[in-house]
């Protein structure tokens, strides 16, 4: 077989496995039932945003990323709102957070 005939095979059982690695699978032998659930855990919940204001913690209207650190989903998310410019406006903060389904 050439290579880009076995290639597409190749990512088609990777797909089957990692699909079948979150399905319950029961496993028996001769003495005993073995059942293995795979999942992903829940998410932390951190809960609501803290306060442009609080964020911005030496008070020059954006956020550095050392500020952002303060608090994590807003630092995940960091390198996508700022866009390259090392820090994120009240705007940004504001339209971000207003994405955010956090209780």
């Amino acid at each position: 077989m050439k290579l880009s005939q076995i290639a597409p095979l190749a990512i088609i059982a990777l797909a089957a496995a990692s699909v079948s690695a979150q399905v319950p699978t029961t496993r028996t032998s001769d003495t005993s039932t073995v059942t293995v659930r795979s999942s992903q855990s829940a998410p932390v919940n951190y809960g609501p945003a803290p306060p442009f204001q609080q964020l911005d913690t030496n008070h020059d209207g954006r956020i550095s990323r050392e500020e952002a650190n303060a608090y994590i989903p807003l630092f995940n998310d960091f390198d996508y709102l700022a866009h390259g410019a090392g820090s994120i406006s009240h705007k940004q903060f504001d339209n971000w957070n207003a994405t955010q389904n956090r209780q």
